[in-house]
């Protein structure tokens, strides 16, 4: 080994040391907020590819999707589905309701990238769900129809979907529009969380989802807010720097 490939050595640790370090620092958004919301996006892209393979395979799952949607008929009550039935109209055609009002709230505050991040985070999640649902071809539970107008396909459940990309991106959105930090976000995302869970049961108790088809949708719509949330904290944390130097 010559002088200069024992040099090597100790510059390509100090340069590991190095990356390392920044992947952890805690002040940056390239630092460990990226490195969590990277190892977050994988897990759920892969436990996303987990479950569309066995949905796909018509194996096990499937079975246990169609128990559930029977159980759950034959234990539905009028005042529960009446109840659900309002529930649901929070997913859509609230989501998008929601999506416009808080998209003119951003424009108001003059917020002009997180108006544009919003909106398009959303849009890209609504195509998203249109080319998943048309690529896997799942048909409706045999309870759908009471409830569903039109030909419409069934993973991942849309409404879990997008009410898990806009309540989740809403807090985001409105905590750095606001400089909200530790416990005020907190509460809003265990808000938004009950929120978005009551409106995947919602799509069960009706009958127009399987079980699989519900955390389908919170699982893909999961990756699809890290990594919105990922590019938004990145560009916003960019454009304050460059307001600061000028």
């Amino acid at each position: 080994m010559t002088a200069s490939q024992i040099q090597a050595v100790p510059d390509r640790w100090r340069r590991l040391r190095r990356f390392v370090r920044r992947r952890l620092d805690r002040n940056s958004e390239l630092g460990l907020r990226l490195t969590v919301n990277a190892v977050l996006f994988g897990l759920a892209v892969w436990a996303f590819a987990g479950l569309l393979e066995e949905v796909l395979d018509n194996a096990r799952l499937v079975q246990w999707d169609i128990a559930a949607n029977e159980w759950l008929h034959t234990h539905a009550t009028l005042a529960g589905l009446r109840i659900f039935q309002a529930i649901t109209l929070v997913g859509s055609p609230g989501v998008w309701i929601v999506t416009a009002l808080f998209a003119l709230w951003l424009l108001w505050r003059r917020e002009h990238f997180l108006f544009l991040a919003w909106i398009a985070s959303n849009v890209g999640g609504g195509l998203l769900q249109l080319l998943l649902k048309a690529t896997v071809h799942r048909h409706r539970p045999q309870y759908a129809a009471r409830y569903l107008h039109g030909q419409s396909y069934s993973f991942p459940s849309g409404h879990t979907m997008s009410a898990t990309i806009a309540w989740s991106l809403m807090v985001v959105c409105a905590g750095l529009s606001l400089g909200w930090h530790g416990h005020r976000r907190a509460k809003l995302y265990v808000a938004s969380t009950i929120l978005i869970f009551a409106i995947g049961f919602s799509r069960l108790y009706l009958g127009v989802h399987y079980p699989s088809d519900v955390i389908g949708g919170l699982i893909i719509g999961t990756a699809w807010v890290v990594l919105c949330t990922t590019a938004i904290r990145i560009v916003d944390s960019a454009e304050a720097a460059r307001e600061r130097r000028q």
